[in-house]
């Protein structure tokens, strides 16, 4: 019932039924071919979706108990090179996950230079939380390599490998194409009610500063106006790209900016999405360049190198 107007859009000869060219033609475009095989998976997947069935391609992934199973796994295995911590729970009551990865973890690392890594803000870019979890495993599977050795003992590294996991757990078993966490909304921006769920976590961040409020919310974008809104960003709480009622809304976010603005010595962070094979940098909400440009340049040369030439550029671009 749910996609009933989108089935009758869909079929364009009025039989009753949805044929794989007719679901083809709606979800494809020219973007991919019916006859290649990522075609036919999206569109058995958009056919799952629209019927409420489970991805069929969901055992390929972890889920999220497999997932908390793996680290702690780790974390047993590895005791002097991890600390397993929960950043706080969810709307849903799951446990945010992050690992600690460090010589000597269950000390005071704070002295060595911090780098955060995250997956799955976007509930369905299922495949990165693969990329976190190989990460640990590529250091921790490895971990008497000189380079390895050279991590553990200079880096304190923290992956957080789902941080949307209430939105993760939800595309693998209703919605596959579900994007925001899973938050009943009781009221929208402007106090009225509302039952739309969810907010885009990687449209949430704020750091509470006013002198950062462009991060949440540009300049000449009206609070509970959807007419100003930015193509990037809504104030419509039923949008993929809703930003919540206010900056750092979110229990997933907060805990995000609780650890990264809590410990002085984290210097960066490398977010993973799956979209696009692009390395992205700062700035997102501006064209002017970053001071700190030439040095995301180095490093995302370095990163486009090992990726095979993935393209590289402001993520204001995107």
């Amino acid at each position: 019932k749910a996609f009933s107007n989108d089935a009758k859009e869909m079929d364009t000869n009025g039989n009753g039924y949805l044929d794989n060219h007719e679901v083809a033609a709606a979800v494809l475009g020219d973007s991919v071919s019916l006859n290649q095989t990522e075609g036919q998976d999206l569109v058995q997947e958009f056919k799952s979706r629209m019927a409420g069935l489970p991805n069929p391609n969901a055992e390929g992934y972890h889920s999220f108990q497999q997932m908390e199973k793996e680290i702690f796994e780790l974390a047993k295995a590895h005791p002097e090179e991890v600390q397993l911590k929960s950043l706080g729970k969810t709307s849903e009551g799951r446990d945010i996950w992050a690992l600690k990865i460090s010589e000597g973890a269950q000390g005071n690392t704070s002295h060595k230079t911090g780098l955060v890594v995250t997956g799955c803000h976007h509930a369905r870019e299922w495949m990165t939380v693969e990329a976190p979890l190989k990460l640990v495993h590529d250091i921790l599977d490895n971990k008497s390599t000189p380079e390895n050795q050279n991590r553990l003992k200079e880096a304190e590294l923290w992956v957080i490998p789902i941080v949307n996991p209430d939105g993760y757990e939800f595309t693998r078993n209703e919605n596959s194409w579900w994007r925001k966490n899973r938050r009943p909304l009781e009221v929208d921006q402007n106090g009225k009610p509302t039952s739309a769920v969810g907010v885009d976590l990687n449209r949430n961040y704020w750091d509470g500063n006013p002198e950062h409020m462009y991060v949440y919310r540009p300049p000449g974008d009206t609070p509970g106006n959807t007419r100003d809104d930015f193509s990037a960003t809504s104030d419509n709480p039923r949008s993929d790209t809703y930003r919540g009622p206010f900056g750092g809304s979110e229990p997933e976010v907060k805990a995000l900016l609780d650890l990264e603005l809590s410990n002085p010595n984290i210097r960066g962070v490398l977010d993973y999405h799956s979209y696009g094979d692009t390395i992205l940098y700062p700035y997102g909400h501006t064209r002017q360049e970053s001071p700190n440009a030439a040095l995301y340049k180095e490093i995302g040369k370095k990163m486009q190198n090992a990726s095979y030439g993935w393209d590289l550029e402001q993520s204001v671009g995107l």
